[in-house]
């Protein structure tokens, strides 16, 4: 019987960082008359394949969420030089900011996010949000989209010193709700941090896939369901 929901934040109830490139693109189009003879698309891809590059390797990855300015910075700069726009240098901690707030200004509540979480606090059930990233940061939007009254527990990676995909984020989770493991799912729409991760510990895991990407027989992730909006749980 399950007694315990625990959420992922990002691109799962909220649309958050999920396809970065039109957004390096963008960005970059805003700069276009700063770019000389140097093309908008030219700029943006680099910028997106770059960061795509970086973000492949989970050390990359951490870095980015907790030591996110200086290595937005750093990424944006390296981009431009590897592609052949030193000119550009100049730029890059100003197009590098410039994306973290045209982020913050794109990012958005899904519609079905708080009806499906207020349904289950109706049926009684205990409610976790466990998400990676600066404390800061994440408790910015926790507060922002309404979120802070309606969890039982939060679990934020920089204010616990790990996160996800290690065990003890759930762990500790599971803890502080006082659930076991087999009575309790997880929702996310990383198929390792929020499907894999929970389910080696006895949890269900829901994979919450948004924009309707596509299993393949390679991958090593069998999700107990796949959902591509929050309300199909209610039913």
């Amino acid at each position: 019987m399950t007694r315990a929901v625990l959420f992922d934040l990002d691109d799962t109830l909220i649309f958050a960082y999920a396809n970065p490139a039109p957004a390096w693109h963008a960005v970059a189009g805003e700069y276009a008359a700063f770019l000389g003879d140097t093309p908008v698309s030219g700029v943006g891809k680099a910028l997106a394949d770059s960061t795509a590059l970086f973000l492949s390797d989970d050390d990359n990855r951490r870095r980015w969420r907790l030591e996110a300015a200086a290595t937005r910075r750093a990424v944006v700069r390296n981009a431009l030089v590897a592609a052949g726009y030193p000119h550009l240098e100049a730029l890059a901690a100003e197009i590098a900011d410039r994306y973290a707030q045209y982020r913050e200004e794109n990012m958005y509540l899904y519609s079905d996010a708080l009806a499906v979480i207020d349904i289950f606090r109706s049926r009684g059930m205990k409610l976790g949000l466990v998400t990676n990233g600066a404390t800061e940061v994440q408790n910015a939007k926790i507060d922002r989209f309404g979120l802070r009254h309606r969890f039982d527990h939060f679990q934020v990676e920089e204010e616990a010193g790990f996160g996800k995909p290690d065990g003890r984020a759930y762990v500790e989770s599971l803890a502080a709700l006082d659930v076991a493991p087999e009575d309790a799912i997880m929702i996310g729409d990383d198929l390792v941090w929020d499907v894999l991760a929970p389910q080696r510990l006895g949890m269900t895991g829901i994979w919450c896939n948004r924009f309707g990407l596509e299993l393949t027989a390679q991958t090593p992730v069998v999700p107990d369901r796949i959902i591509t909006r929050l309300s199909e749980l209610i039913a």
